[in-house]
């Protein structure tokens, strides 16, 4: 199913200057993909942020450089128009959106209700809707939005005509820069050179704008799942199936020179692909799930990334949890009725993983998952899936023994 534009009701939209984004947070996702997508098509950026060093730098200048790094040369860009505000200026900022055709939020979980009150205070003075691109990896990030807009006066039976509340599905995967480089400019910003912008169309109160790079879908489920059962599931794998191979390797494109780790990550990722295309038939082609599968693998080989295998593998607490990318996808490929051997291989894989981080040692709290993966008895393995992955034992029977298995094996039960 192809997305579609959204609907064209008409939104008073001034034609006589530039339409204006505000953006909270000029991070990395801020900077390097949002601001770029929408200057690209025509809107000017304003950021709100708190930062002294990026407030100063785009008040002397209304431009950034942005790099695309990949392995064949790099590709220098200019980003503007782009000014900025200080997002603890309440007035300013009320000011900024009162203008603004559209906001985005990029901040991260722990600033999100902060800067979703500030647009709340925002939006009860302004005379049109404001719709607002939530670009954050948080899950549930809509439901949060709605629940402190209510708290700050708006119900949510008038939220929908004065708010759009727009989820995200974020592929953006952005280069790891030196400490010394970025010392040197404060916004420059690098990127690999992937620009989708998946949205969900059905959260816009108005026209959905028609720039490039900016994918509106409906409904937008499915391309959430297809981000974290596909892309964070086949960067997992790189990094645990990676480990289990090559535990000298620093790097997810070095892990993924070796032949055999290539494969099983490549076969993993297809398998997920499979039950998403069975999970969804109506919305994904199987070729073109394919493609996006060799596409991923394809970015994750990009060496100009500089991600390490600690890095993508590391937080075990999180992504082992039965909800999320390695045992979620898991989950998917079992219920659809596909071979799970690819899926466990990852999953048996992440419990010996002990990357080592920048102070040459495995994440405290990923050696505990694993101490925890490989000691007790049978029933303390049980009690593992229960507490730690969050396995209903009762009711996912399936999925317990498939795991169950795997665990015995590692304590050699």
């Amino acid at each position: 199913m192809k997305p579609t534009a959204g609907n064209l009701e008409n939104r008073p939209v001034n034609k006589n200057k530039t339409p204006k984004i505000v953006i909270f947070g000029a991070g990395n996702i801020g900077r390097s993909f949002i601001a770029p997508v929408f200057t690209r098509g025509g809107f000017e950026a304003v950021f709100a942020d708190v930062a002294p060093g990026i407030l100063a730098a785009l008040k002397e200048r209304n431009h950034y450089t942005l790099v695309e790094k990949t392995d064949a040369g790099d590709t220098i860009h200019q980003v503007s128009p782009v000014r900025a505000v200080d997002a603890r200026d309440a007035e300013a900022v009320a000011r900024e959106l009162d203008g603004a055709e559209i906001c985005a939020t990029c901040v991260g979980a722990g600033a999100l209700p902060i800067v979703l009150k500030s647009i709340a205070a925002a939006v009860t003075s302004r005379k049109r809707p404001l719709d607002i691109i939530l670009a954050e990896n948080l899950k549930g990030a809509a439901d949060l939005a709605k629940g402190v807009f209510e708290e700050a006066g708006i119900p949510a039976s008038e939220q929908k005509e004065r708010i759009g509340i727009i989820e995200t599905s974020i592929g953006k995967m952005v280069p790891i820069m030196p400490v010394e480089v970025a010392a040197e400019d404060p916004l420059l910003s690098w990127a690999e050179p992937f620009n989708t912008l998946i949205v969900d169309r059905d959260g816009f109160t108005g026209r959905v704008p028609e720039i490039p790079d900016f994918m509106a879908v409906s409904p937008i489920a499915p391309w959430v799942a297809r981000k974290l059962y596909i892309h964070n599931f086949g960067h997992a794998a790189a990094a645990y199936i990676g480990y289990a191979h090559k535990p000298e390797a620093l790097y997810i494109w070095e892990v993924l020179e070796n032949r055999v780790v290539a494969e099983d990550v490549e076969k993993a990722m297809q398998l997920s692909a499979a039950a998403l295309h069975r999970e969804y038939p109506g919305v994904f082609n199987a070729d073109d799930i394919k493609a996006h599968v060799a596409d991923l693998i394809f970015r994750f080989r990009n060496r100009a990334l500089g991600d390490t295998v600690y890095r993508v593998g590391r937080d075990l607490p999180r992504k082992l949890q039965r909800r999320d990318r390695v045992v979620g996808a898991l989950e998917l490929v079992r219920k659809h009725g596909l071979d799970t051997g690819a899926a466990l291989e990852v999953f048996q894989s992440a419990l010996e993983f002990q990357a080592p981080g920048p102070d040459g040692n495995p994440d405290e709290k990923d050696r505990e998952i694993v101490r925890a993966a490989h000691s007790g008895s049978a029933v303390d393995s049980a009690d593992f899936l229960r507490n730690v992955v969050g396995v209903d034992i009762e009711k996912e029977t399936e999925l317990f023994d498939l795991l169950l298995n795997v665990l015995l094996k590692a304590r050699k039960i």
